[in-house]
């Protein structure tokens, strides 16, 4: 994924002239690369992002925007998982620029969403076609901002193992939590462990947990406390009951 990434960026960047030419996942990679001057405005806050893909899905559905509908939202996608992974960085202490390997996370993630964005724009035209209401559509625009903490969480968690530090998971503010969450709440072990083995909160669709991550609230937080003694053993055991 790496390799084929950082081709498409080169190609578009030596020849941009070609990139409405390109298809499918290189033309996502290439236009996410590739921002116009406004993309700045894209990397403001998740209510942003919401508010946003909601004027671009009501504006699709109108027949106000056609297929570049794609390329918009790719910009909007990569401004915004950007900012999560620089936020992280800051928030964590870091100086300087954002270190290679989360502006890699950051692009991976954007990239991952080039299916998902391509069923979006069917799916709306689809519904106006059919003249179906667009109230199924503008539900799933929170999934979509969910992508921003998804992102932010996954960097958090790398600068943490990077640095050889621990993380602890707390359990969020929903008034019920999965059987997993519950199991998971207050062990600390090291991040490396963690991404070991492949827990993350929220993240959905999440076969980990129980709850599949959809409604999730909790969080792997940063921590100076102790790794609970059989942290490995208790987090293996917590997601083998589902």
């Amino acid at each position: 994924m790496k390799m084929y990434i950082k081709i498409i960026q080169t190609i578009a960047k030596r020849y941009p002239q070609v990139i409405p030419y390109l298809k499918g996942k290189a033309r996502f990679v290439a236009c996410a690369d590739s921002l116009p001057e406004w993309a700045d405005y894209f990397t403001k806050t998740v209510e942003f992002f919401q508010k946003t893909l909601e004027r671009l899905i009501i504006s699709v559905y109108n027949n106000q925007v056609g297929g570049e509908f794609i390329d918009i939202l790719a910009n909007l996608i990569s401004g915004q998982l950007k900012q999560a992974v620089d936020k992280a960085w800051q928030d964590e202490g870091g100086e300087g620029a954002t270190p290679s390997y989360l502006q890699e996370l950051a692009m991976e993630a954007t990239v991952k969403q080039f299916v998902h964005v391509d069923k979006l724009y069917r799916d709306i035209v689809d519904a106006r076609v059919d003249e179906t209401p667009i109230d199924p559509l503008l539900s799933r625009v929170a999934l979509w901002a969910n992508r921003w903490t998804e992102t932010y969480n996954a960097a958090v968690a790398l600068i943490v193992a990077q640095r050889g530090g621990n993380l602890v998971w707390k359990l969020g503010h929903t008034e019920e939590h999965c059987a997993t969450c519950n199991a998971l709440n207050g062990i600390v072990a090291g991040a490396v462990e963690w991404q070991a083995l492949d827990i993350h909160p929220q993240n959905a669709p999440n076969n980990k947990l129980e709850c599949g991550g959809w409604r999730c609230g909790c969080t792997l937080t940063p921590t100076k406390a102790k790794r609970t003694p059989r942290a490995y053993e208790l987090i293996s055991a917590a997601i083998e009951r589902i």
